[in-house]
């Protein structure tokens, strides 16, 4: 099972029963402890030291031990199916829908089931026949062009197939659950039953979240069966009996549940995403937040070792906490309240693409990515009403040195960086109309973004005596006019002198456009510095290496450059593309993020003093969120309830703000600093 504890801390554990420990599951934990407690005694109680005990033991181990060490979301551990079908869905739900994507899924979920039950696979494999094909020629991959379905006959198709695949899943479960029954007190059992629980993962998220009180009752069935599984024992001691009986009426339970959910009747719910909701429980909350999720595969992980961040105020040795207008810009760059839904509920902020001011090289979601390090930001995901109804994937842009680098935009298509700002909060993520006082703090903390420095390179750009031979003679080759390129040269764009750019945009040849006439294919020159650190290259990322890019360049302008010639000019893009210290020098983040949260506290006298109550308000929610979310760096596990207890004043601190009690307020802060302070040296 994959429980969420917040919006980026998964945990596994080995039965599909509530295990969130935090306390956010609306499954309440005493549930969980009695019914986990009840288990455990039971074991003990029959099995003794036998396989079923220490089983049993396993199993309150997981529920009960802290989740792992630090903020890194792992990968689920889904059966293939499982993983398929979640991926497809998040596919089928984006408009317009990657046919190619989800033919690949539906081959694999096919498979999947086939070794599970043929039946069930071959019956699926059916239905998706009666819809792909169609779809498949009209996108471009299929034998011949046809006619392009319109939008409302892709949604058709994509809803069909939906609930084809939901009810495949749940009649290879119902399959499993038999053949487990039929094979009582062989080892095939307990093999057929941990397919059928891995499959239940395909719907538990949903059923936890709008049919609570199912969600109850199934998790005891679920129990109930792997108990009347039985034992063999260790060494003849500790047998246990199968109960046929009980595990065949339990197993008609749950799978009653998902005929009348996903069986003939089942018709997707009109929510944006598809989701397997259970409408025909009579428990069903139609009205139930199901939090949203990205499909597996995905990857929003911040990277480790973390990016040098070079702040030019900071470097003047200015103290953050003497800028609260570039702190605040700190706060919003961090955190995932100025988004909307649904990056707000996973915890996505600028920092996640862009982080620590430069590129997440690893950013990737299956459906919005074409390749790992950027995604397509006109999406019909996180900000619907802003979809440009076609797939364009985007490279993230490294924001060093951003002060220098206008215009905004792959294409250019910002001169201002608080437009370009509001535009990503607003029509790329969903967000609320940014308070004034929100955006002149992110353009203030965004514009402090310096470059690495490179001894390399003198003041005007040119390489210094120190620069390696190869780099040197790939300064003249970059500095030579080309005819194949209209007599100009690579620093006619790049130029030295202006930080490797010529604030223009360009028509090279690396983009297709809309038509054979049109104008729409120029892009904004980006600079040279810092690129070493900031790879794939090109405005969608398809060149993984600067030598790529040396030979594109050969290649399509007809340069015949020789073998060494690549090799300079690629040297020369590797010299003044590189810097010094790019990575900090520890995986260890906590310290600094501790500090970080200081520097974000610092801002509230500013804003209360403006009476921005709600800019207060987020202010207290990201610290909570960040500090939930690093925590679990901290070397010294010990120090857990120090951090658990930080968690609670800025949480009593947030709840005081709202009542607009701000003598409760500060004093909740003030107990937090002191807190921090008298535990400083051991919060690492």
């Amino acid at each position: 099972m994959f429980s969420t504890i917040g919006p980026n801390f998964p945990t596994h554990s080995s039965l599909p029963i509530p295990a969130d420990l935090r306390g956010d599951s609306p499954i309440p934990r005493r549930f969980f402890l009695s019914l986990t407690s009840a288990f455990l005694l039971r074991g003990l109680l029959l099995g003794g030291l036998s396989l079923w005990g220490l089983a049993v033991w396993g199993l309150a181990a997981l529920f009960w031990a802290p989740p792992a060490k630090a903020h890194i979301v792992p990968p689920e551990d889904l059966h293939p199916v499982v993983e398929s079908y979640r991926r497809s869905a998040f596919l089928l739900s984006l408009q317009p829908v990657p046919w190619q994507q989800v033919a690949s899924e539906m081959e694999a979920m096919g498979e999947g089931l086939a070794e599970i039950d043929g039946d069930t696979a071959e019956t699926f494999r059916q239905q998706a026949e009666q819809v792909l094909p169609a779809m498949l020629a009209a996108s471009g991959g299929g034998d011949e062009a046809v006619e392009v379905p319109s939008p409302q006959q892709q949604r058709q198709a994509a809803r069909s197939l939906f609930r084809a695949s939901t009810g495949a899943v749940a009649d290879a479960l119902t399959a499993a659950l038999e053949a487990a029954g039929a094979q009582l007190g062989q080892p095939a059992a307990s093999a057929h039953f941990e397919t059928a629980r891995r499959l239940w993962a395909a719907f538990e998220h949903e059923i936890r979240s709008a049919d609570e009180p199912a969600y109850r009752e199934l998790g005891a069935c679920w129990l109930e069966m792997s108990s009347a599984l039985g034992s063999s024992g260790v060494l003849g001691a500790g047998v246990l009996a199968p109960q046929p009986e009980i595990f065949r009426a339990e197993a008609a339970e749950l799978t009653g549940y998902l005929d009348r959910s996903f069986g003939d009747r089942f018709a997707p719910q009109a929510r944006g995403m598809l989701m397997p909701l259970p409408a025909h429980s009579p428990t069903f909350d139609a009205a139930a937040r199901v939090p949203p999720r990205l499909p597996p595969g995905s990857q929003i992980n911040k990277q480790l070792p973390r990016p040098r961040q070079i702040l030019n105020m900071a470097e003047r040795g200015v103290d953050e906490r003497e800028t609260p207008l570039i702190a605040l810009g700190d706060m919003a760059f961090d955190s995932p309240f100025v988004f909307g839904e649904p990056a707000r509920s996973m915890g996505i902020s600028c920092n996640t693409c862009h982080n620590k001011s430069i590129t997440n090289p690893d950013l990737f979601i299956p459906g919005l990515s074409e390749r790992p390090g950027g995604l397509d930001v006109s999406n019909s995901f996180f900000a619907p009403h802003a979809n440009n109804g076609h797939f364009d994937h985007l490279d993230t842009p490294d924001l060093r040195g951003l002060r220098f680098t206008a215009p905004y935009g792959r294409n250019g298509r910002f001169e201002s960086l608080r437009d370009f700002t509001r535009n990503v909060i607003v029509n790329e993520f969903n967000g609320p109309e940014p308070d004034p006082t929100l955006l002149d703090g992110l353009v203030a903390y965004m514009l402090e973004f310096d470059f690495l420095p490179n001894p390399m390179l003198r003041p005007d750009g040119s390489l210094a005596e120190t620069a390696p031979a190869a780099a040197r003679r790939g300064e003249e080759l970059f500095h030579r006019s080309f005819p194949q390129m209209g007599n100009r040269s690579c620093a006619t764009c790049h130029v030295p002198s202006d930080h490797f750019l010529d604030r223009r945009r360009h028509d090279l040849g690396s983009v297709t456009g809309t038509g054979p006439d049109s104008r729409d294919r120029a892009l904004d020159t980006p600079t040279l510095l810092g690129i070493v650190y900031s790879p794939p290259y090109f405005h969608d990322g398809r060149l993984p290496t600067l030598e790529a890019v040396v030979g594109w360049f050969d290649e399509h302008y007809e340069l015949n450059l020789e073998p060494r010639q690549r090799a300079d000019l690629t040297a020369y893009l590797e010299t003044v593309g590189g810097g010094t210290d790019a990575y900090e020098n520890t995986v260890y983040t906590l310290e600094a993020e501790l500090e970080e949260f200081s520097f974000f506290l610092s801002t509230l006298d500013f804003l209360r003093a403006r009476g921005k109550a709600e800019l207060v308000a987020t202010t207290l929610e990201t610290v909570a969120f960040e500090l939930n979310a690093h925590k679990w760096d901290v070397q010294d596990d010990s120090q857990l309830p120090v951090l658990d207890r930080m968690v609670e004043l800025v949480d009593e601190a947030a709840e005081a703000h709202r009542k607009g009690d701000g003598e409760a307020l500060d004093a909740r802060l003030a107990e937090y600093h002191r807190l921090y302070e008298e535990h400083r040296e051991v919060l690492r």
